[in-house]
């Protein structure tokens, strides 16, 4: 199961479970306009309690598994309010031993290098507790500020993957861009 909890000098970084299904959902509904651009169209029922708990559920799942992990961002002196979010998911082990990196940060959180503090606590993370060689996150090519974390974090631009995911009704081409433990190696941001 993983269950570690992640700290940097301004965050705390801790799975959320079921029981956080009020806080994501606060998150998910101050954010909602925020975050539109780069998501997949939301049903209204995604902004309900027990959507946000089945979300969570299934997270527990992958935790217990070993597939992935999703972490609410707390910034340390407001450690009950998830101030964003950032996951691991659809880990891969044998000969690719690859996870796939997601993140989000509140409109109010964002440009102050809390995300970028965040992605590169858990790109650690990924390489020595969860033992990958390899994560990758896919980016929309007209999203800067997330393109800017990715690389301030690391990340190296691999591909162009026309019409990859469906974000708001479209289906969007995403940049892939991705760091490997050879790269921390290397020395690490």
């Amino acid at each position: 199961m993983i269950d570690t909890v992640l700290k940097t000098q301004r965050l705390v970084l801790r799975p959320l479970g079921p029981e956080d299904a009020p806080a994501l959902l606060r998150y998910v509904a101050e954010n909602k306009d925020w975050l539109a651009p780069w998501e997949p169209a939301r049903h209204g029922s995604y902004y309900t309690v027990e959507a946000q708990r089945s979300i969570l559920y299934q997270n527990l799942d992958d935790r217990r598994g070993g597939t992935g992990v999703l972490f609410g961002i707390y910034e340390k002196d407001a450690p009950r309010e998830v101030q964003g979010r950032i996951s691991v998911s659809g880990i891969v082990r044998g000969i690719w031993q690859n996870g796939f990196i997601g993140y989000s940060i509140a409109g109010s959180r964002g440009g102050r290098g809390l995300m970028t503090e965040a992605l590169r606590r858990v790109v650690l993370f990924s390489f020595a507790e969860l033992a990958l060689h390899r994560v990758q996150a896919s980016i929309i090519p007209r999203n800067a500020a997330s393109i800017r974390v990715a690389e301030k974090s690391g990340f190296r631009l691999e591909g162009h993957s026309p019409r990859y995911m469906e974000i708001g009704n479209v289906w969007e081409d995403h940049d892939i861009f991705a760091i490997t433990a050879e790269d921390l190696r290397e020395g690490y941001p």
